[in-house]
Order: C-alpha cells, then structure tokens, then sequence
C-alpha cells in the first residue's frame, strides 16, 4: 500500500500538479495567441492591407516624401 494510504502525512507533493497544470494552461493559450499574431500579420501583408507597406509604395509612387514617410512610419511602429 502507497505511504499515502496508511495514515501518513498526505500526499506531500500536492502543490507539483496544479502548479504543472497551470503552467501548461499559460503554455498553450500563448502559444495560441502568438500563432494568431503572426497569422494575421502575414495575412496582413499578402492582402495588402500592411500600412507599412503602403506606405512604402505612397512613396515609391512620389505621392509622399522622404520626411512624412519616417514620421509616419515612425509613428506605425515600422521597420
């Protein structure tokens, strides 16, 4: 018989499964939402909508200059 059955002090590692458990939870869910993010971002960028990319055809096209294309891709958060 297991040393938790016969009257002994309980089970002393009870705290390793939720805390596993839970671990795993967070793993997965970030996992989840990381593949979202750069599954939208890609598809983001093929169909066309990437306004970082759109700003760099405004400005290949000569419909913006060099000074508003860094601001505002500065603001964009681009590359």
């Amino acid at each position: 018989m297991p040393y938790w059955h016969d009257g002994g002090n309980g089970f002393a590692y009870w705290w390793i499964f939720p805390l596993f458990f839970g671990s795993l939870w967070l793993l997965l869910i970030g996992a989840a939402i990381w593949i979202a993010a750069r599954w939208s971002r890609l598809s983001a960028r093929r169909s066309g909508t990437d306004p970082v990319a759109t700003l760099q055809d405004r400005f290949a096209r000569g419909e913006i200059d060099a000074d508003e294309y860094q601001q505002r891709t500065k603001v964009l958060g681009g590359r």
